[in-house]
């Protein structure tokens, strides 16, 4: 028979404020915010770059809905553009993007500035 562990209400509120600051981490480290409201990422780009930097350093990502609400609590508008989710006035900076599209074979959405650098 295997032991159980059990968590408190207390253990999963330290563990829950633990993987949200791993997104706040993530933001200081890795972005660029409070720029014009023309700088617009979609949230599906910026969620696949969380999820290298959690690779890289090694620790487990949030999953997107935990992700957004971070995001929101962080003061970060998440809004609609062109039918896709965006976050406006962020840009992410250093070696995550570029490691992000050789990652992924996902074609830039109408949204992304990733389709925008230069080849």
């Amino acid at each position: 028979m295997t032991a159980m562990t059990d968590t408190t209400p207390a253990d999963r509120t330290g563990n829950a404020k633990t993987a949200e600051d791993r997104v706040r981490q993530f933001l200081a480290v890795c972005t660029v915010r409070d720029l014009d409201d023309s700088a617009v990422l979609p949230v599906a780009d910026l969620y696949g770059m969380f999820i290298i930097w959690c690779e890289q350093n090694s620790t487990d990502p949030l999953s997107i809905q935990l992700f957004s609400k971070v995001l929101r609590d962080e003061g970060i508008e998440v809004g609609l553009q062109r039918r896709e989710k965006v976050v406006k006035g962020i840009m992410v900076t250093g070696q995550i993007p570029i490691q992000y599209i050789l990652e992924t074979d996902k074609a830039p959405g109408p949204n992304s500035v990733l389709g925008a650098l230069p080849a």
